[in-house]
């Protein structure tokens, strides 16, 4: 089979090659992807750097981990979808991607284009979840992309309250209040951020701070926001050391400092702990489904594979007024 997939071969370089995604395994799935959904923070830093921190430059290099399209064929070990069944999964930007475990069925009123982000919003409700929400927290969200995005809505229908929202970008800020935060607040414009946050809660900072930038450099500022015994939540991955008066910030004020990795979520469940990847997909689904998780005003952008390099060049160098970007597969 002749598919096509985005590849990158340099630094800062990425086109479109064919290539046969291969048999489908006894455990896996083939899918035709309608569309896949660049995670802008993780693919912009290896499309720079080549690599992720740490790591030493590698190539040719796939790219991408968001997708949903119909189901071609399944293994013989597969029962859970058959073919013709809309599936999202963690594939590749690719017309066609064999898929393993995890993968959830997509509603019949959940769009294609919505469920793609599927990932993504699990990355931001396991970040929920480590936070431990309580009705009633004060929650600042730090970083106002994507996965942000969906940590405030998930916060929000947690029982946050105040839902603050924090970014340097105007156009996300305007997004989190059309979607429910109480404040926004812009550190470019706002000297003192941990103040002004202070004067929205309860106690002496937010109850929760869920940074989802991943720049090792905001740090020493959220985690001044967080109040005596609250948490700091690292939704994103931060690349690179951080440093700030971990005595003055952190042990004094008895702060706790939790790391939120998607990837350790866990795949069976357990009587104390249900919430597996397929089921937390699931749900997300189900949210999408019934308009409590909205997902179109957050996509920004819908491109043509073609145009892989002019668009990583923009998240890279000039990104204004974007959130999701979608690799439309269909054609």
């Amino acid at each position: 089979m002749n598919g096509h997939r985005l590849i990158s071969r340099q630094v800062r370089q990425m086109d479109v090659e064919r290539f046969d995604p291969g048999p489908v395994p006894d455990d896996g799935i083939l899918v035709r992807n309608d569309y896949s959904a660049v995670s802008v923070g993780t693919e912009t830093w290896n499309w720079i750097h080549g690599a992720e921190p740490g790591r030493e430059p590698a190539f040719p290099r796939t790219t991408g981990y968001c997708n949903c399209g119909t189901v071609l064929a399944v293994g013989s070990q597969v029962s859970d979808v058959q073919p013709g069944e809309r599936v999202a999964g963690q594939g590749n930007h690719a017309s066609h991607s064999i898929l393993r475990k995890p993968y959830n069925r997509v509603p019949d009123d959940v769009p294609s284009q919505h469920a793609a982000l599927l990932t993504l919003a699990a990355i931001a409700l396991h970040g929920i979840r480590v936070a431990k929400v309580e009705l009633g927290e004060g929650v600042a969200v730090v970083g106002l992309g994507l996965v942000g995005q969906f940590a405030l809505t998930l916060a929000r229908l947690a029982g946050a309250m105040p839902l603050i929202a924090i970014d340097l970008d105007p156009f996300r800020l305007d997004k989190a209040v059309e979607r429910g935060a109480d404040a926004a607040i812009n550190p470019a414009r706002n000297e003192d951020v941990a103040g002004q946050v202070r004067s929205l809660c309860v106690g002496d900072g937010a109850d929760v701070v869920l940074e989802c930038t991943g720049k090792p450099g905001v740090y020493p500022m959220a985690v001044q926001l967080v109040r005596s015994a609250g948490r700091l939540v690292a939704v994103g991955s931060p690349r690179g050391s951080v440093d700030f008066d971990f005595l003055r910030d952190v042990h004094l004020r008895e702060v706790s400092i939790l790391g939120a990795f998607h990837p350790a979520t866990p795949q069976q469940s357990h009587i104390y702990y249900p919430w597996t990847k397929e089921r937390d997909r699931d749900l997300l689904l189900q949210l999408m489904a019934v308009g409590r998780l909205p997902v179109a005003d957050l996509i920004t952008h819908i491109v043509q594979p073609d145009e892989c390099q002019s668009v990583y060049s923009m998240l890279a160098d000039t990104p204004q007024d974007v959130l999701g970007v979608l690799f439309d597969w269909r054609s």
